[in-house]
Order: structure tokens, then sequence, then C-alpha cells
């Protein structure tokens, strides 16, 4: 049984598989995975950028509450000088010393505010200075991966040309058998341990039967007839 014809045809199968598995499965998994990175640090600058506006606002916050304190100071104080009844004086200082206590509060939160912003800027920072770093790279990797799919889609029809030529090496029976198999199994043609009487496809032991017909086949080199597996219908080689 020459099976030369046959083989060459497998292998180039396999090239086949092989080339359209990086088409619809790998270079799209990677393309994925560049924009994931992309996602992730634009997800990242927003969660920074949302960071320093809460601080900005908490400082924003407290440094206007500490400008109205002052603003109610200010105003008791010309109230008590503008006053010639003691009793409204004694009011406005009151109100001064409130506002000027609420002031110092609202002085010292601004200041502790005013300390959480400036890392939370330089988060901001970073975040950015990351994501224009990762922008560069996946339009990188973006870019290559464009390149190497042109480049498999050419070579597919390459080796697609290449197998219809070696198809038609294939004696008719056997490139029958052989098309309608491999549909559902791969590889089609698989060594048989003759030792062992084990087909290496499916791994099971074949009956004596098996054996006897490879090795009538292996003496007969010229014979089309092809042996197959019981089990998972493998061409044995």
């Amino acid at each position: 049984m020459d099976m030369q014809a046959l083989l060459a045809l497998q292998e180039e199968d396999g090239r086949i598989r092989d080339l359209q598995r990086e088409l619809r499965v790998l270079l799209p998994a990677r393309k994925s995975e560049a924009q994931a990175r992309l996602k992730t640090a634009r997800e990242d600058v927003e969660k920074a950028l949302q960071a320093n506006l809460a601080a900005q606002r908490e400082y924003e916050r407290f440094h206007r509450d500490y400008t109205r304190q002052r603003d109610i100071m200010s105003r008791a104080e010309r109230n008590a000088a503008m006053s010639g009844d003691a009793r409204v004086a004694s009011v406005a200082m009151s109100q001064h010393a409130a506002a000027s206590e609420a002031a110092a509060r609202a002085e010292a939160a601004a200041a502790e505010a005013s300390a959480h912003l400036t890392p939370e800027e330089r988060r901001l920072d970073q975040a950015r200075a990351f994501e224009a770093e990762e922008e560069r790279a996946v339009q990188d990797l973006l870019d290559t991966i464009r390149e190497r799919k042109g480049q498999v889609e050419e070579e597919l029809v390459r080796v697609q040309a290449r197998r219809e030529e070696l198809a038609k090496a294939v004696p008719p029976v056997q490139l029958k058998y052989y098309e309608r198999l491999r549909l559902t199994r791969w590889p089609c043609a698989v060594e048989y341990h003759r030792a062992e009487g084990v087909c290496s496809g499916c791994n099971l032991v074949q009956p004596h039967s098996v054996t006897q017909a490879v090795l009538h086949a292996d003496k007969t080199p010229n014979n089309p007839t092809m042996v197959t597996c019981p089990a998972c219908g493998r061409i044995l080689l």
C-alpha cells in the first residue's frame, strides 16, 4: 500500500488547518488581548480622573466654607465697629468668634484636602502617561497583526493551490474516503503500532486481523487497498 501521495496531501491539509486556525482564532485573540490592554489603561485613567475630581471638589468645598466664614468675620467686625449699642456690638463679636473658629476648622480641612489632591493629581498624570504608552504599543501590535493576517491569507492561497495538485496524485478511492473522513477525524492517516496492535489515532487495541491486513499491505505497496481502524475509521499506516 503506497500512501506517500495521501500523506503529502494530509501534510498540506495540516498546514491549511494551522493557517485557518491562525486566521479564525489566534490573530483575533491577539487583537482582543491588545484591545483589552488599551481598555484597561483607559479605565485606569477614568478612575484616576474621577478620584482627582472628587479631591478637587472636596478641597473647593472646604475652601468656600473658609471664605464664607471670613466674610462673616468681616461683617461682624464692621457691625461691631459701627454700632454704638454695646449689646449689638457684643452679638457681633460673638458672631466673629464663632466664624473665626469655623474658619480655622475649614482652613485645616482645606489644607488636608489639598494634601490629598496632590497625590491624586500625580496618579492621574501617571495613568495618562501609561495610557499613552499603551496606545503606542497596542497600535504597533495591531499593525503587526494586520500585516501577519495579510501574510497568512497569501500563504493560504498558495497552500490551497498546492493542495489541489497533490489531491490529483491520490487514487480516487483513497481520496474519496480521505475527504469524507477528514470532516470528522484528524489526522486521517495514522501510524499503526504493529507490535502492540494499537491504532495511534484512538489508542485502542485492534483485532489480530487488522494487524495481518497491515502487514500484508506492507508487502504489497502497489495495492491501492487501504486498511482502516474498525474503531475510529482512520487510515492505518
